[in-house]
């Protein structure tokens, strides 16, 4: 008795343990961002006081006033937001019409297709600035809203492609069987059954490349301009100087910047978590 009780003990220190370095972790990993959202609720005086409550008292809304009536924030997370949703589409459609054959068809070129799109993702991309700046300014999308949408679709297609075919390549094909047999098309078999079977492969590719492209600064920086263009985080950036005094409308408009990318993988973990554990089963 007295063995299997030290038994239990051992466990429930181990346990114990545990779960105090997971909770050190979570509070490393989440506590500057809770200081931040909380921190966007107080005033000025109150964030710089080093005796102020945890909890802002009075709470106020004065910085999300500020930052959307001193640099009119609305119209570059519309920009973000613009960005994030072409730029992930045409990383998720180019990524599928390229995972697909690669994995569900046999045909001569595909194992070197499927090498050569694989590696590409291991090219650092910081080392071909150079080469991607020219090339944008060529062909006339440097500082142009279509042309950042392009180059995030085409920086992002080697990790759609990847995590898309291993995905495409657990499923059955007992279905798509079915379909040839009757007859139907490759678009139409694409279309109608593989990508259907596929969402919780794209909805995984769609919410990392979103929340990515959401936070990308150095390239929206290298290949945009013009004030209209900016996305929030350069906005953000750039309006340093007005913020320098109201440090709760700087913080107001980070808020605004993580919550976004937050809100959506908290609705899409499920979906997340099933296309990241499915495909590599």
């Amino acid at each position: 008795m007295s063995g299997a009780h030290g038994r239990r003990r051992e466990r429930s220190a181990a346990a114990a343990a545990y779960y105090a370095v997971l909770v050190i972790v979570v509070a490393a990993a989440l506590g500057p961002a809770l200081w931040v959202i909380v921190s966007s609720l107080k005033t000025g005086p109150q964030i710089l006081s080093p005796s102020a409550s945890l909890l802002p008292a009075p709470l106020t809304l004065e910085g999300y006033r500020n930052v959307f009536s001193e640099i009119r924030l609305d119209r570059f997370l519309v920009n973000t937001l613009l960005y994030a949703v072409c730029g992930g589409a045409g990383a998720l459609a180019a990524g599928l019409l390229a995972a697909y054959p690669t994995a569900r068809l046999r045909f001569p070129a595909r194992r070197l297709l499927t090498v050569a799109f694989s590696t590409s993702l291991a090219i650092p991309i910081i080392g071909l600035i150079v080469p991607e700046f020219f090339t944008m300014r060529v062909l006339g999308l440097f500082d142009k809203r279509f042309g950042l949408m392009l180059f995030y679709s085409a920086m992002f297609f080697p990790f759609s492609f990847v995590v898309q075919r291993a995905y495409l390549a657990g499923l059955p094909f007992d279905i798509e069987e079915a379909a040839i047999m009757d007859g139907a098309r490759y678009f139409t078999i694409l279309g109608r059954i593989a990508a259907p079977l596929a969402v919780p492969g794209l909805v995984t590719v769609g919410a990392i490349v979103f929340i990515y492209i959401w936070n990308e600064y150095f390239f929206a920086q290298l290949l945009t301009v013009s004030f209209d263009h900016l996305n929030v985080q350069l906005a953000l950036a750039q309006f340093r100087s007005t913020f320098q005094r109201d440090n709760t409308a700087a913080l107001a408009g980070a808020t605004l910047a993580m919550l976004v990318p937050i809100g959506l993988f908290l609705f899409l973990q499920r979906y997340v978590i099933s296309g990241i554990t499915t495909g590599y089963r």
